[in-house]
This record gives structure tokens, sequence and C-alpha cells, in this order.
């Protein structure tokens, strides 16, 4: 019995150890990987970025992008946001010359294969985004949230304040035309006039992800379903839907690539959506691209998905019976895509009394 419990114990302790060495290996190659990633990361404009925690700052990623970038930039300035940071992987349209008439923006450069893409925000992000409020986004993406129409990030943040919570979860809300997607042609402007419909039903699960700061594994709420499971079909593993578009940057907290969850944030019960603007005229030549050069998850594991589709039928469509058409937030809220709470309710109605109160004193 004595020497069973000693073999136990000492089959315990190899295991322990063997898992200890394998983590510090791990640490290392992720290390090792990281900076060399960032050290292909350059800053192609040298205007002043001011130390200002106050600034709520968005980043994102993006390879010609000039169809979607002025009204992207314009939506997020008129929500609230204070400085961009852009990192352009091998663009080859006129992106970078849309972004340079912009002030507060910053652009960094990388050549490398988009798989490395997860280093390269990682690195901006704790370099220009510790402490701040952080806005992290595609450029196909329109973070909305309860009341939007009438509020400011600035002023959705002071409530998540108020509230002690640092971070909101959204759908990512697949938006479509009626038409076939060959039809659905974008010249510019808000592309929600384009494709406005949109499916309400999903499906709510819990998915592992890793935090590489930590290196440890978390589980976390996730969303599934939707338009692309209904047209494209189940897969494994499946399009995440679930999105962490905002949350505060302060130490011990962790956004995972994609942004579909984060570690050591405390969620808002507040929940908005992500508006994905992918699914026009462009969508079929971006399949073929992205199934051709092979960078992003899986050897573009998710846009072979959509090609097996899209090569039975190029003119495909999403509009069904069960489409609905986007109103406003409210009608998101009373589907159950966004959540509100009645302590943001009072929040929203309490600034709308007070902007209502200083606009009849200035008259």
């Amino acid at each position: 019995m004595v020497l069973e419990n000693f073999k136990y114990q000492l089959k315990t302790q190899i295991r322990k150890i063997s898992k200890y060495f394998a983590l510090r290996r791990e640490i290392a190659k992720y290390k090792k990987q990281y900076l060399n990633s960032v050290s292909y990361l350059k800053r192609i404009e040298n205007t002043v970025i001011p130390f200002d925690t106050n600034e709520i700052r968005l980043f994102a990623i993006f390879r010609n992008e000039s169809l979607r970038l002025p009204h992207f930039i314009e939506y997020y300035k008129q929500l609230g946001v204070d400085r961009f940071f852009f990192i352009d992987n091998n663009s080859t349209d006129n992106s970078q010359a849309i972004i340079s008439k912009e002030d507060n923006t910053h652009v960094f450069s990388t050549s490398e294969t988009y798989v490395n893409h997860w280093y390269w925000m990682e690195h901006l992000l704790e370099t220009y985004g510790k402490n701040h409020w952080c806005i992290v986004v595609d450029i196909d993406e329109l973070f909305s949230f309860p009341h939007a129409e009438n509020l400011t990030i600035r002023d959705l943040v002071r409530f998540l304040e108020r509230e002690e919570t640092t971070a909101v979860r959204t759908f990512l809300l697949d938006m479509y035309s009626p038409h076939q997607i060959d039809s659905t042609d974008y010249k510019g402007g808000n592309p929600l006039n384009n494709i406005p419909y949109f499916d309400k039903e999903y499906k709510q699960s819990f998915f592992r992800f890793l935090d590489r700061h930590n290196f440890n594994d978390f589980s976390s709420v996730i969303f599934t379903g939707g338009m692309r499971e209904r047209v494209f079909g189940k897969i494994n593993p499946p399009h995440i839907l679930s999105k962490i578009p905002i949350f505060k940057n302060i130490n011990g907290t962790y956004l995972v690539q994609g942004m579909h969850a984060v570690n050591g944030a405390k969620i808002s019960d507040i929940q908005g959506v992500v508006f994905h603007t992918k699914f026009l005229s462009d969508f079929i030549g971006e399949v073929k691209e992205e199934v051709k050069r092979g960078e992003h998850y899986g050897g573009a594991f998710y846009y072979k998905h959509f090609e097996n589709e899209v090569s039975k039928n190029p003119a495909i469509g999403f509009h069904y019976e069960g489409s609905i058409k986007y109103l406003d937030s409210q009608q998101l809220v009373n589907l159950g895509l966004m959540k509100t709470t009645e302590e943001f309710e009072h929040f929203c109605y309490d600034l709308k009394e007070k902007k209502t109160t200083n606009a009849v004193s200035l008259l």
C-alpha cells in the first residue's frame, strides 16, 4: 500500500513537472513569435499621439477597404471615438489615402501574413490602449447599443464606469439585402441602407478560449446560428457570432483573437450588436481571394465554407420569409438581440432630461 501511494505521488509530480515545462515552452514560443511579428510593424506617419487616458480609442486591421472606410470613420467619429489606430496589411487600393485626410488617425503597416495579425493587435493595445476604453472592430463592423440613436460612446462609458463594469458583449448581426448578392451594389454611405435585413434566431452556448497573456483557458458565452447557419449550413467549430467590441484595457484584461471573448473583465448586463456589413456585392470576390490567400483562421477554414455554397450558386441570396428589416435599437431590444437594464433606462432618461433642459436654457 505504501509503495502504491509512493508510485502515485511520483507519477503526479512527474505530470506536474512535465506540464510546467510544456507551458514554459509555449510561453517562450509565443514571446519569440510576438517579438518577431511586431518587428515588421512600421508606423507610416509621425503625428503626435498624446498621453491622455480619457480618450476613447479605436483599433482596426484592414486590407483593401476603401469601399467601407469613409463611412466607418465617420460613423465612429459621430459615435464619439477620439482617436483611431489602423494597421494596413498589404493594401493595394487607396485606403491609406482615405485615412490620411482624417484628424487623429494613425496608420501602421506590415507586409507579414495575416496569420500573425493578433500579435499586431496585442502590441497596439498594449502600447497605445493601456488604461483606455478601447473599441476593437473590423472595418465591416458597426457597433451599436440600446439608445445609440441619442447617446454617444462617451455616454455609454460614463454609465459603465458608474456601474463598475469594463466590457460590453454584443451579437455580430449579419445584415443582408432582399436581393441576390450580385445585385447588392454599394457605392458608399451607410451600408445598412443597402443591407437592412437580419435573422433573429440564434443559439447561446459556451466556448473555451485561450488567454495568451496568462496562458490559461477560460469559458465564455457565445452566440451561433443566424443567417450563416441557415444559408451556409452548420460547421465545426461554428461561426462564433459573439463580439466584445468595447472594453477597458486595464491590467489583467485580455481580448482574444477575433474579439469573440474577453478574460479578466466585468461584463455589463447591457448587450449591444455589431452590424456586420460583409454581405455586399464584393463578398463573392472576397471569398475567392481569401480562399486563395489562405491566411485567415485554419487556412481560410470559414471562407472555404462560404465558397462551398457560393460555388453552387454564385447569385446566392440570403433573404427569406423570416427576415426582419432593421428599424432602430428599441426593435432589437424587443427581439432580445440587444439588452438593457432598469438602471441604464433611468440613466438614459435623466440624460435626455438634462440635454433638453440645457437646450431650452440656450434659447
